[in-house]
């Protein structure tokens, strides 16, 4: 056992640590956390230093750090350990690891006992379908939650759901819908004071406002989103305004400014290990070069993406690097075999129930 002044110091440095947590300094805070903790508080200084991680976008890292805690806490701790199962679930369907997402997800709701975690576990459950492209059944589960947020008056809560349900409903292809949900999210986490809640209600509403062909409209959302994110250090979150609005720009006809943006945003990713978002940055590259005509450096950049999205079972992704491969080999003269990807990336969209294969303006 520690003895009283190091308990003391150690209670004191965990407090701080919370505190700056709570208002976003997750630097700061993993500052006092990386000194040595008393045995007895280190489970909790694991569990901080984890939750830091993850709100940066340190994902890969956060879920190994969580999955130690759960292998580690015992009984006594069953409130921490449901909250590091939680974690954990949220990093890996957030990094496409699904199976394994609801492997956890399955072992940690037969244990919440209470009402409140089963529904924060029924809800991370709606999120893993989400993940895995099981839209119906997953919109279906958001609508009970956003009811019972509205109910409880949860305005951040409501404005979340309401993001994911918005998310859902663009990649089913009901984009009029998704924007006119995404606008209530941002409604609602602007009545929260959520800045964190308005800014990936931005990004919903630049993404799904791009598809529709509203490329000004889309432009003013990404860069909404990209100010809010530059005083922060959520480091997925810059990373994604930079790519979002390269993949505006880059449709507006500014190529060399969105090549300026992707370049931001392969750094940011490749700095927190977002294979599959790095992915995306490769694959809006190779969609510059194909503008170029550069067909070398836009096949190379093509199926750089395609390994990656195919490594992290990001069906999406694959569709698009392979329609984008089609059209390439095509005007090289190499028809035969740009059909046949063609038609594997039509099948695969369809696969899905998504409508990737339809998208001008992505």
């Amino acid at each position: 056992m520690p003895n009283k002044n190091d308990a003391m110091s150690a209670a004191l440095r965990l407090e701080q640590a919370k505190e700056l947590l709570d208002e976003g300094s997750f630097t700061r805070a993993l500052s006092i956390l990386r000194k040595s903790l008393p045995k007895a508080f280190r489970p909790e200084g694991d569990i901080l230093k984890a939750e830091c991680l993850r709100s940066q976008g340190f994902l890969a890292t956060a879920a190994s750090l969580y999955r130690e805690l759960v292998d580690r806490l015992t009984a006594p701790d069953r409130s921490s350990w449901l909250d590091c199962c939680l974690g954990l679930v949220a990093c890996l369907r957030s990094l496409g690891e699904v199976s394994e997402a609801r492997r956890y997800w399955s072992v940690g709701r037969k244990v919440a006992a209470t009402r409140e975690v089963k529904e924060r576990f029924d809800l991370e459950g709606a999120l893993i379908e989400r993940a895995a492209g099981d839209f119906k059944p997953c919109m279906k589960k958001l609508r009970r939650h956003l009811a019972r947020f509205k109910r409880e008056r949860d305005w951040a809560g409501a404005g979340y759901v309401l993001w994911a349900l918005g998310g859902a409903m663009r990649f089913a292809g009901d984009l009029s819908g998704s924007r006119r949900t995404f606008l209530e999210s941002l409604t609602l986490s602007r009545r929260a004071g959520d800045s964190s809640g308005q800014a990936y209600a931005w990004f919903g509403l630049g993404g799904v406002t791009r598809i529709q062909g509203r490329l000004a409209e889309a432009e003013r959302y990404y860069s909404r989103a990209l100010k809010a994110m530059a005083g922060t250090e959520d480091v997925f979150g810059q990373a994604y305004a930079h790519c979002g609005l390269a993949n505006v720009i880059r449709q507006r006809g500014r190529l060399a400014e969105a090549e300026r943006h992707y370049g931001q945003a392969h750094k940011l990713y490749t700095g927190i290990a977002d294979l599959v978002d790095l992915a995306y940055v490769d694959w809006g590259l190779g969609q510059i070069f194909l503008k170029r005509g550069e067909l070398d450096s836009a096949e190379k950049r093509l199926r750089v993406a395609l390994k990656g999205f195919s490594k992290g079972g990001e069906t999406r992704g694959m569709v698009l690097s392979e329609t984008a491969l089609a059209a390439l080999l095509h005007a090289r003269g190499q028809t035969k075999e740009a059909e046949r990807i063609f038609d594997q990336a039509v099948r695969r969209s369809r696969r899905a129930a998504i409508h990737t294969h339809l998208e001008m303006f992505t």
